[in-house]
């Protein structure tokens, strides 16, 4: 079984994947961590204060691995069963993010990323043939996140509604 979850930094990847992990004694990674101890970058971009992840060197790794849990902003890029995209409130994202020392442009940035839906329309655009499941974990704890997982990997469909364009909310 071979799990992607992604989204916006706040969203509640990390969380998830853990508990998912340990429910499904499968192992987890975390790819800000693995792409930087493997080497899977082709630079560091200082103004952004991340690496640029190398697609091709990151899928290498995946390949022939059977049963794990990808977590991480790219983790739709890495062949899986099951892509989850996670989603948050703009405004939770940044009550997320703040504690985490993220600067004002790093705060405002996610916040607009989520409200444009980039994450999840990478994955809609670019995964049409995977099995989606679209997660809006604004109003539910990781817990409850990890259940509907459970349930898509069942074969259920799993697919909140999302639309913070409307929203007129300043969170920054």
């Amino acid at each position: 079984m071979k799990i992607a979850i992604t989204g916006t930094p706040g969203t509640g990847k990390s969380t998830v994947g853990e508990i998912l992990s340990k429910r499904l004694g499968i192992p987890l990674y975390n790819l800000s961590e693995l792409i930087k101890e493997k080497g899977l970058y082709t630079e560091f971009d200082e103004k952004r204060d991340a690496y640029v992840v190398d697609v091709d060197k990151l899928r290498e790794f995946f390949k022939g691995k059977e049963n794990f849990i990808a977590e991480g902003l790219v983790a739709h890029y890495i062949p899986a069963d099951l892509i989850v995209v996670l989603r948050a409130r703009p405004e939770v994202i940044v009550k997320r993010l703040k504690p985490r020392g993220y600067s004002e442009e790093k705060l405002k940035e996610n916040a607009e990323a989520e409200r444009l839906a980039v994450i999840a329309t990478e994955v809609f655009e670019s995964n049409s043939n995977w099995k989606i499941a679209h997660i809006d974990t604004t109003n539910r704890t990781p817990e409850e996140v990890a259940e509907l997982i459970e349930r898509a990997l069942k074969g259920e469909e799993v697919f909140d509604e999302v639309d913070w364009l409307e929203d007129e909310t300043d969170c920054y």
